[in-house]
């Protein structure tokens, strides 16, 4: 259960490498406003919306982006709520194949990455969880199971980068040292008793 807390209301750890930050900050904001005008741009042409409505729900949906490589739990949880509240006049509408750009699609696949690779399995299955669900809610039945596959394939390459970095820090660090980021102390390796 505290992994759900963790993935619901918990603080997003901080970065590795600080000297990462502003990059990581550059790259979140181009990636966000692309992003904001593409939906933009994408609903006004498919959607049969007002273009002012368009051009607002562009910007909701391009913002978690902002998030997606200083904050990644801060940018899924505001990927997810945008995702449904952005999908529902689309949907409702019946004007697009999709609820979003696809470029949007995409970038909820870079923010899970995030959350994979700088969390445990267990938050982590929760934002595919969650992801499970926005699917469900957003695309036709017969484009689920393959959008939740390559979700899988992703996350699962996330969480492995992650457990190779957790298993690097256990190979330097000495036992009981707290690594960088605040993570729980490193416990050393000892072989099972047989």
């Amino acid at each position: 259960m505290n992994s759900l807390v963790k993935f619901l209301i918990g603080a997003d750890a901080p970065l590795s490498h600080p000297k990462r930050l502003p990059a990581a900050r550059i790259a979140g904001w181009a990636g966000a406003a692309y992003l904001a005008y593409a939906a933009a741009t994408y609903l006004d042409l498919k959607s049969g919306l007002p273009v002012v409505f368009c051009w607002l729900l562009g910007l909701v949906l391009g913002a978690p982006f902002a998030f997606a490589f200083t904050r990644p739990l801060l940018a899924w949880r505001l990927a997810f709520l945008t995702g449904i509240l952005g999908g529902l006049p689309v949907q409702l509408h019946h004007r697009t194949p999709f609820s979003w750009h696809p470029a949007l699609l995409v970038a909820q696949f870079v923010i899970l990455v995030a959350v994979a690779s700088r969390y445990r399995a267990a938050v982590s299955g929760w934002a595919w969880l969650s992801m499970a669900a926005l699917v469900t809610i957003s695309f036709y039945p017969a484009d689920r199971i393959p959008l939740m596959e390559i979700v899988t394939v992703l996350m699962g390459a996330g969480w492995l980068a992650h457990r190779r970095a957790e298993n690097r820090l256990r190979s330097v660090l000495p036992e009981g040292s707290t690594p960088p980021g605040g993570a729980a102390p490193v416990e050393a390796v000892r072989p099972a008793a047989g």
